[in-house]
């Protein structure tokens, strides 16, 4: 039966044709150096012609691609605004979390941008502006200031004199997923809800690998987000006390077998980036079995934005590869896109 996503569900489709394949990221990672990877991006297109080589500003480029993209699907949503807005919301999360990250390392504004993509409600000059703050203090400061949702979250963390960046990553996730399950819920669509509902068990999964070994004031039963799926907080707790990152995955494994997710677990690493590159390379796969299930459907646009933001995860490690000369092999071990 046709729904009311159909149109947006083939425009999604149809910008995903735009996105390179394994094969193209292959070899891309396979350039000597940043040089002859800038003509590599321009010979497909990716960047003007008369581009600059630098690493920024390919990266820059990834980024501007990416969001017009967005904007494409964007105009095409109409009153579906709200709905679509979910997606967005995560991707704002990511990058907010990125940038807090990189607020408290002190690191290059460059480098707290690169691998973000902008959006509608987080454009990209927003984004520069954002790298550019001094304090996590400031960047929830500016938030509230252009009324995003994440402002009011994060502004009574991010005001000490040394703020904690697990439990403000923790209440970024738990703004989002309290967002996201109204809109889904809103809009009526069971595959967005279970979208949602999903999203919450693998972040609160994704936490309890971190809390098994953190040492720390929080308690990890007030970091748990409710709204999922599977996970419960007596199974999130089970996994915390193990002390272990293996032991902990192997007790997560065990509440989302069969899904294909629990081999994620079963191999689970203390290092959050690779779990989370694992976790989406599977999400991927899972949308793209559903949009041929119901290609009129609502997994067809999670499909592209999943897969987007995989390329652009991609295109960041084979831009960081070529600047830093790491061997082909190991650049390649770590692309997400299958």
């Amino acid at each position: 039966m046709t729904t009311p996503w159909g149109d947006l569900a083939a425009r999604a489709r149809g910008l995903g044709t735009h996105l390179l394949r394994r094969d193209e990221l292959d070899a891309l990672a396979a350039m000597p150096d940043v040089d002859a990877l800038a003509d590599a991006f321009r010979s497909r297109g990716l960047v003007a012609a008369d581009s600059r080589a630098s690493a920024e500003q390919l990266e820059r480029a990834v980024r501007r691609a990416a969001a017009a993209r967005l904007r494409v699907l964007s105009r095409w949503a109409g009153d579906r605004e709200a709905a679509l807005a979910i997606i967005f919301a995560d991707e704002d999360r990511r990058s907010v979390r990125a940038l807090l990250r990189g607020a408290v390392q002190h690191a290059d504004p460059d480098d707290r941008v690169a691998g973000l993509i902008p959006t509608p409600t987080l454009p990209e000059r927003a984004l520069a502006q954002l790298a550019a703050q001094p304090a996590a203090a400031a960047i929830a400061t500016l938030l509230v200031a252009w009324n995003h949702p994440f402002g009011p979250a994060l502004l009574p963390l991010a005001t000490g004199t040394q703020p904690d960046l697990l439990t403000m990553e923790l209440r970024l996730d738990a703004a989002f997923a309290a967002q996201a399950l109204r809109g889904a819920r809103a809009s009526h669509q069971r595959d967005l809800v279970a979208y949602v509902r999903e999203t919450i068990d693998l972040e609160n999964a994704s936490a309890a690998l971190v809390l098994a070994t953190h040492e720390g004031e929080l308690r990890p039963g007030d970091a748990f987000i409710r709204g999922g799926a599977r996970l419960t907080l007596p199974g999130y707790l089970d996994a915390i006390g193990a002390r272990e990152v293996g032991e902990a995955g192997r007790r997560l494994a065990a509440v989302f077998w069969p899904a294909a997710l629990a081999a994620v677990f079963e191999r689970a690493v203390s290092e959050r980036a690779m779990v989370e590159s694992a976790l989406l390379r599977h999400r991927i796969a899972a949308q793209a079995a559903a949009a041929r299930r119901d290609p009129a459907g609502v997994a067809s646009i999670v499909w592209f934005a999943m897969r987007q933001r995989a390329e652009v995860i991609d295109l960041q490690r084979i831009i960081w590869g070529a600047t830093l000369a790491v061997p082909h092999g190991v650049i390649d071990d770590l692309l997400v896109t299958a």
